[in-house]
């Protein structure tokens, strides 16, 4: 046997070895969290689930909102509402869990997002409790509420939530009803530190954003509905015309520029309305990239933006 085909077998045999205690590891988490979980029965009594781990902004945010916030013993490292949950031990993010920490913190349920299912099968291997949840609509967004209340023993807490959030999405849509439909383009992402107006992403006529523009008394100016988040140069939203430009950003870092700063980077599109007509708006704020329950402040928001004259108590800065 020649040295190279002995240093092969040397290799092979590592990566072999390397391969086989990683699962032991795997395999030692596993009965590690199986010997410490209650039983089935413990997890359905009482007020439900008392160790929580949530994987997403919006779901965290349901959990606190229904009162079982300090249930939640793990989150995303993206999860920052309420400020509560700054303190809470982090696992990861949506595409990079930590199945060690969330193994680590022994929950009993680990709330998801539909969109989870890797995360689901692995977590499920491990014979962890989880609960799925849509978030593609407004309706998807009171169905997680009802999955969560029913799931964390606040169904009567998930009812009062939904009755309010219903109650002013109504009054949203009494306000608006009747009035003219402005055509709206709503930038969702875009590197703010230029002004180049490159590579935005934008609104489709899908989805949770197309039903908002809706709900807040205008129409998307983007009526493509093949894809859910296209990318458009400056160009392609000249041609759109837009009456209303919106422009969602999350946050703004301290050295970067200020919301009157991104605004005047729409300057460059002179020939459309909404730049003429000084009807550009950016709204800097979490919630509103996010599809949780603060949505209807997102959409009160939007409705003021669009509608001014239809609310008396005049229109927040964004």
């Amino acid at each position: 046997m020649g040295p190279i085909v002995k240093r092969c077998f040397v290799i092979v045999g590592a990566v072999l070895l390397g391969l086989c205690a990683a699962a032991v590891v795997y395999l030692v988490w596993a009965a590690a969290y199986r010997s410490a979980q209650p039983s089935q029965a413990s997890n359905h009594s009482g007020n439900g689930p008392e160790r929580i781990v949530s994987m997403a902004p919006s779901t965290t945010e349901i959990l606190f909102a229904l009162g079982v916030g300090e249930r939640v013993v793990g989150v995303t490292r993206f999860c920052d509402y309420p400020p509560e949950t700054r303190a809470i031990t982090t696992v990861g993010g949506y595409a990079d869990p930590s199945y060690e920490t969330i193994v680590s913190l022994r929950p009993d349920l680990v709330v998801l997002l539909d969109s989870h299912r890797d995360a689901k099968a692995e977590l499920e291997k491990l014979g962890i409790r989880t609960l799925t949840t849509p978030h593609q609509t407004a309706a998807d967004v009171h169905e997680a509420i009802r999955r969560i209340g029913a799931a964390c023993g606040a169904a009567d807490e998930a009812d009062v939530l939904l009755a309010e959030l219903g109650e002013r999405t109504e009054a949203v849509r009494h306000a608006v009803a009747g009035l003219g439909r402005p055509r709206v383009f709503m930038c969702i992402e875009r590197d703010t530190s230029s002004a180049q107006l490159a590579g935005m992403v934008v609104v489709g006529s899908d989805g949770f954003y197309n039903e908002i523009i809706r709900l807040a008394g205008g129409v998307n100016a983007y009526e493509d509905a093949t894809i859910a988040y296209p990318q458009l140069s400056a160009e392609g939203a000249i041609q759109l015309n837009p009456d209303v430009i919106v422009d969602l950003v999350a946050r703004v870092p301290p050295d970067g520029p200020t919301r009157e700063q991104i605004a005047r980077q729409w300057n460059r599109l002179r020939t459309v309305p909404a730049v003429r007509r000084e009807r550009v708006h950016v709204i800097v704020a979490p919630y509103a990239v996010r599809p949780g329950p603060r949505y209807v402040d997102f959409l009160e928001q939007l409705a003021r933006l669009l509608h001014p004259e239809a609310f008396s108590e005049g229109v927040p800065d964004g």
